[in-house]
């Protein structure tokens, strides 16, 4: 799973530009044995997970230093709540924590004109959790002025200050979420962190899956602390923050063990193309952990698999299965992914979604890219009986052939089609709206989080945060 989530992380490559070592001391030889043992997670199981943070680490802007906007509504209930973790009552700790931050991270994002904004001034910056979650020290700091930027420290319990390294940083969402992996390997140990603001409920998820969606059922979760923490992820759980009507974030955790290999049959339904049992195997796992079916003896059956184009893989080429979970009406969720020739994953997230069993489902989807610019290949995967497919586009008809209710065409851009498979006798057997998705990072199961918009900036505020 580690392979998918670099590989996702790849795609964003022209997003994320190294920052310049602003903590030199910091980082001994001894750091750099550590943290060649330490995998930290920004995103837990990005390609599967609701919409996390993209970790931005952009070099200073150009140009004179710009008044800040005001901080979005949405953010100011967790930049006024008081400081939470094991730590938070360490007055000289969480005070080197902000001066530590505003020359580190500021001095590299600190132009509130230009994006994301850390002040460089210490008493403008809070620090939001403080403390020790399994074998990791964890801070959380952000600013409380503008577009709030957010930064991220990891150590060992013990260690002070002035001893964790910064992992990263990126913009401040309404509630937070963290992830880090440590251990050799053979005793992996996941750790998680969700913090929503002072007065927010947590809730944990129960799942019923069907062809066309599904169906949650929400309880309350104990927080002694006001944070929910795991200090070893055992099983998959789908959580929320609530602050009143609103939820804030909804995520979803995932053990550092994957589990048994799934087992299911590799060959693709109704011969639509040929079968890839490592990569059906690795796609069915991501969605049994994806829809928390995993252990249940839930069945899983390839719709397709192929040997497809895909620009900048190993070989130009990728092996790509679409898996779906059958649930009690016969269809169920569904999930692709494509592996290249040095095995390395992509998804897109027009290839997951909710679709009826395999008779009566038609599903589009763009192809996955290795490369800066999208696959122009767009995958129909209609019932094995359809001969053909029409694309409607504003009047338009165009056709395109089917071999056993698989085939596809060709087009750079957005689309935006209406998709009908018929057989060989001119019966119409399924239709399919289909919509390119922006984003590369959401929900795969909840597409609305695909396309959500960034939170616009509230009014002045008078009080402002409180430090």
């Amino acid at each position: 799973m580690i392979d998918e989530l670099r590989a996702t992380l790849d795609r964003h490559a022209d997003d994320v530009r190294p920052r310049p070592e602003p903590y030199a001391r910091v980082v001994r030889l001894r750091r750099r044995r550590r943290q060649q043992r330490v995998t930290v997670l920004a995103v837990v199981f990005v390609l599967l997970v609701t919409t996390p943070t993209i970790w931005l680490l952009t070099p200073p802007g150009d140009g004179p230093h710009q008044p800040a906007a005001s901080v979005p509504a949405a953010l100011l209930p967790l930049l006024r709540s008081p400081t939470r973790g094991s730590l938070a009552g360490d007055a000289a700790f969480l005070e080197v924590m902000r001066r530590r931050t505003a020359p580190e991270v500021g001095s590299v994002r600190g132009n509130p004109g230009d994006g994301p904004y850390m002040p460089t001034d210490p008493d403008r910056i809070k620090v939001l959790f403080a403390g020790d979650i399994g074998s990791r020290r964890y801070v959380l700091t952000a600013g409380m002025d503008g577009w709030p930027l957010k930064a991220a420290f990891l150590g060992d319990p013990g260690e002070g200050p002035e001893e964790l390294y910064q992992t990263g940083s990126g913009s401040l969402e309404a509630a937070e979420e963290t992830s880090f992996g440590t251990g050799d390997g053979v005793h992996p140990e996941e750790s998680f962190l969700l913090l929503g603001p002072v007065g927010a409920v947590y809730e944990e998820g129960q799942a019923q899956w069907s062809s066309t969606g599904v169906t949650r059922t929400w309880h309350p979760v104990e927080v002694p602390d006001g944070y929910y923490a795991v200090v070893e992820v055992t099983r998959s759980q789908r959580l929320r923050v609530r602050l009143g009507d609103t939820v804030l974030r909804e995520v979803q955790t995932y053990p550092a063990d994957p589990g048994a290999a799934v087992g299911l049959d590799p060959k693709p339904y109704g011969g639509r193309g040929t079968a890839f049992p490592d990569v059906a195997e690795q796609v069915g796992s991501s969605l049994l952990r994806l829809t928390q079916l995993a252990g249940t003896g839930a069945t899983l059956r390839v719709l397709w698999s192929s040997q497809v184009p895909a620009p900048g893989a190993a070989g130009a080429t990728g092996r790509a299965a679409t898996v779906q979970v059958v649930t009690t009406d016969g269809g169920g969720p569904y999930f692709t992914g494509i592996a290249d020739a040095d095995g390395n994953w992509r998804d897109h997230p027009t290839g997951s979604g909710f679709a009826a069993g395999p008779e009566q489902a038609l599903i589009v989807m763009r192809l996955p890219s290795y490369a800066a610019e999208d696959n122009q290949r767009l995958q129909i995967i209609a019932p094995p009986a359809a001969v053909r497919a029409e694309l409607v586009r504003d009047g338009q008809v165009e056709e395109v052939p089917l071999t056993k209710g698989a085939g596809w065409w060709t087009e750079a851009g957005k689309v935006t089609a209406t998709v009908r498979a018929y057989d060989a006798a001119g019966n119409l057997l399924a239709t399919a709206e289909f919509t390119d998705l922006l984003p590369p990072q959401c929900d795969r199961l909840n597409p609305p989080t695909c396309q959500a918009p960034e939170p616009a900036p509230s009014t002045p505020d008078a009080i402002g945060p409180t430090g």
